[in-house]
């Protein structure tokens, strides 16, 4: 089932970022040893398309290739270096012919309000009984202090945003089964250990083909089969 979800503004027509003016020290100042790194990397800065030899690998590391040689996926290795890490727990990262496809964070917080209003109109995906049935008598969003926010009855549900070259993907998952833990099955993954409910996901447009093409290959190496081009 499927709703239009959006506050009753105008969208914004790009993200403006502010850059940060660095503090100019005074005067000398007493050097005190420390295990925070001084650099950092923001989450903003993975781009879709970026060649795998501009990664940063301080902060990442290769987790492995599957299929074939030309998927890797890189994750994230030291959550000390990212600027977000405040929200942000897991990051990964997947590479097809070394050009990054798709970026998959796992969040420690609901973000869903705050990307309604970086990214505008977005359409919420809700399959399960409760919440459509929720949505029967309740609306997505819920204006709380004279802001708009997403209605927090809701607990399961998927919110996407169509864009020319990619296509972003934000999935929260609060379900609680009657043993009060959460339902994560679905997030339960070597890729997320921790099974956090909050998953935002940007990859390319062509990111399903470019798999399939992938799998396809696999296959066709685990069968001994090759492709040849007959000459006239």
């Amino acid at each position: 089932m499927l709703w239009n979800c959006s506050a009753p503004q105008k969208e914004p027509d790009e993200v403006i970022k502010v850059e940060e003016v660095a503090e100019v020290a005074e005067g000398p100042r007493t050097a005190v040893a420390s295990t925070i790194p001084t650099y950092k990397l923001e989450f903003s800065s993975l781009q879709l398309n970026m060649p795998l030899a501009d990664l940063d690998q301080r902060v990442f590391k290769h987790y492995g290739e599957f299929f074939t040689k030309d998927f890797t996926i890189f994750q994230l290795d030291r959550v000390d270096y990212l600027a977000e890490s405040h929200y942000i727990d897991q990051i990964n990262l997947y590479f097809i012919d070394s050009a990054l496809v798709k970026i998959q964070a796992f969040l420690r917080e609901d973000k869903s309000s705050d990307l309604i209003n970086q990214f505008g109109k977005a359409k919420i995906v809700v399959s399960d009984y409760y919440n459509r049935k929720l949505l029967e008598t309740e609306k997505v969003l819920v204006n709380q202090g004279g802001k708009y926010k997403i209605n927090e009855n809701l607990n399961q549900f998927k919110l996407k945003w169509i864009r020319e070259n990619a296509d972003i993907e934000y999935e929260l998952n609060e379900k609680v089964n009657p043993d009060s833990s959460y339902t994560t099955p679905k997030y339960a993954s070597i890729l997320n250990p921790n099974n956090f409910k909050y998953k935002l996901t940007f990859q390319a447009k062509d990111f399903d083909h470019q798999m399939a093409w992938i799998k396809w290959e696999s296959y066709k190496e685990s069968r001994g089969l090759t492709t040849t081009v007959e000459e006239d």
